[in-house]
């Protein structure tokens, strides 16, 4: 058995990442650690795990995270990483990092948009983007793996077949719309449920930190003048990210031919479902599949792509396991199907 810690496990992410990890066939969770002064049960902070697990949350210690684990989640802040990750490679332990913090290979951009001077520039170059459908191999020899962001995962695996096929032309508008977990267990009143059950609104448009993260994966397939409008919104719905991605095409297409495309890249791809029909957010909640349909207009030149995932799963914890999976050499999916 590997054993696993998750630190940050308090967290929306950090909490499903626990609740994944406890039926997972191959790993042993040994430690879960976060920002609390003091020790505590587990299901103390969460009563769902009374009898599931008797492990003690307590304050972050990276010595004792390394010495009792063979890899660790940090489900920690923007900027919290990188204080540890260094500390925690030395030790010659993996580490998949939910954060920010290693999804850019150039400090400037990642300092441009998180406000603060990186601290760990030699680990960021060694990083790997963490999105098993396109960077499998890659995944498979990580010792360090920077999990993408929610939005990233939903709008690069619905635009990388497109994009490689050279069938977008123009402007891409991406509308996208997220459950409010995605932007963490924080006590602020914007995130309170008055607010957010039955209630939609408009987040970052054209700032958010996002837009620049999938523009960098995408870099090497984005030909002549293709420019992204992306605009991220907060929908009352419990769980979930749905990106509605309109675009012109730079040659006629039929719903087939799009299929075609999709099943091209996505064939050995066990957590992608090609949908002929439109995705729902219900159809892919509490799982970790992504689900991406589409439709064409009557001449051919105009198309949208629909791209489904449970935010917190297929877009952090699920993400995060399917990757440790490829990294410990176990089969892709273990741990993942029965969700």
């Amino acid at each position: 058995m590997i054993k696993v810690g998750v630190l940050g496990a308090t967290g929306f992410t950090g909490e499903k990442l626990v609740d994944i990890l406890l039926s997972h066939p191959k790993v042993e969770l040994s430690y879960l650690g976060s920002r609390t002064k003091n020790k505590i049960l587990y299901s103390d902070i969460f009563p769902k795990f009374y009898k599931k697990i008797s492990i003690k949350c307590e304050p972050l210690d990276i010595k004792k995270a390394a010495g009792v684990c063979d890899l660790l989640f940090l489900s920690l802040p923007h900027t919290v990483s990188m204080q540890f990750v260094p500390k925690i490679l030395k030790k010659g332990k993996k580490v998949i990092d939910l954060s920010a913090d290693y999804r850019f290979k150039k400090a400037q951009l990642y300092e441009r948009l998180y406000k603060k001077k990186h601290q760990d520039k030699q680990n960021l170059k060694k990083a790997v983007y963490g999105l098993p459908e396109l960077f499998k191999d890659k995944v498979k020899g990580a010792r360090l793996l920077a999990n993408p962001g929610c939005y990233p995962t939903s709008i690069i695996l619905a635009l990388y077949p497109l994009l490689s096929e050279k069938l977008i032309t123009g402007k891409v508008v991406i509308d996208s719309k997220s459950a409010i977990s995605g932007s963490g267990r924080k006590a602020v009143i914007e995130n309170h449920y008055s607010n957010v059950a039955n209630n939609f609104w408009a987040y970052k448009p054209f700032v958010h930190q996002h837009q620049p993260e999938f523009t960098e994966v995408l870099k090497d397939k984005i030909t002549g003048s293709l420019t992204f409008s992306f605009l991220p919104q907060v929908a009352g719905f419990e769980a979930g990210i749905y990106s509605v991605i309109h675009f012109s095409c730079a040659k006629k297409v039929t719903k087939d031919k799009l299929n075609k495309i999709y099943n091209k890249y996505y064939r050995q791809s066990p957590f992608i479902r090609i949908n002929r029909k439109i995705p729902k957010i219900k159809d892919v909640a509490g799982t970790n599949f992504c689900d991406i349909g589409f439709a064409v207009d009557k001449k051919g030149f105009e198309a949208v792509v629909i791209s489904s995932i449970d935010n917190l799963i297929k877009g952090a914890a699920g993400q995060a396991i399917q990757n440790m999976n490829l990294m410990l050499g176990f089969k892709e999916t273990t741990g993942l199907l029965s969700l």
